[in-house]
């Protein structure tokens, strides 16, 4: 009996040991978990906010350049129109050039025709 006391206070002391030592590494490997958990989780934001800026970029981009192509148009429709304008205006001297030219060939032929017939 003097030999079991010491050998069970020895194995006592190791059981006790080797639970503690399975414990922490229980514990070491849940806080390893956990950590990998967080940076899986930080990467997984981080490459969501990026493909969100991305796609708000994208837009961005998208919603400049249809701007752009309106003001074109816009510039291309008021150039036309002015140049639509011109040539009315242009063609409307035209016709007043001509109308004055066909009064102006009348009043001549009477001229010319009115002396002619009238005293001799």
């Amino acid at each position: 009996m003097r030999f079991a006391i010491p050998v069970l206070a020895t194995a006592l002391m190791l059981g006790t040991g080797a639970l503690s030592m399975a414990d922490e590494t229980g514990s070491l490997g849940s806080e390893l978990k956990n950590e990998m958990g967080s940076m899986a989780s930080e990467t997984k934001g981080a490459v969501q906010a990026e493909q969100e800026q991305m796609r708000d970029n994208f837009k961005a981009k998208k919603d400049q350049m249809k701007d752009e192509m309106k003001a074109k148009r816009e510039q291309m429709k008021s150039d036309m129109k002015a140049k639509r304008d011109a040539l009315r205006a242009e063609r409307q001297e035209m016709k007043k050039g001509a109308k004055a030219k066909k009064a102006n060939a009348k009043n001549v032929k009477e001229a010319v025709e009115s002396p002619a017939s009238g005293t001799y």
